[in-house]
């Protein structure tokens, strides 16, 4: 399986710069030793964003909040007396 890394910022503007000089992405990618459609996708996102630099996060956002978590470890710890049914039944009554 092929193994995945993530340019860093820095590689990242320096490809860039050769392309904004008119270099061909070939060109570039064999300079740098990485396949052209890298250079290819980081350039199309560059005339798009207008930046070189990449989005830190994304993925699906959290369900449960912070809120929840204090909510749900205060409650946990109130009713540690409890029958352990109760408390989950507390829990899916919190979460939803």
């Amino acid at each position: 399986m092929a193994r995945r890394n993530h340019l860093d910022d820095f590689k990242r503007g320096r490809m860039i710069g050769k392309l904004e000089e008119g270099r061909i992405v070939t060109s570039v990618a064999v300079e740098f030793g990485i396949n052209k459609s890298v250079v290819s996708r980081a350039w199309k996102a560059f005339q798009t964003t207008g930046t070189a630099v990449r989005k830190v996060g994304g993925g699906h956002p959290r369900t449960t909040t912070a809120g929840d978590y204090r909510y749900i470890i205060r409650q946990t710890k109130r009713d540690r007396q409890q029958s352990p049914s109760s408390i989950a039944q507390q829990l899916c009554t919190a979460t939803g």
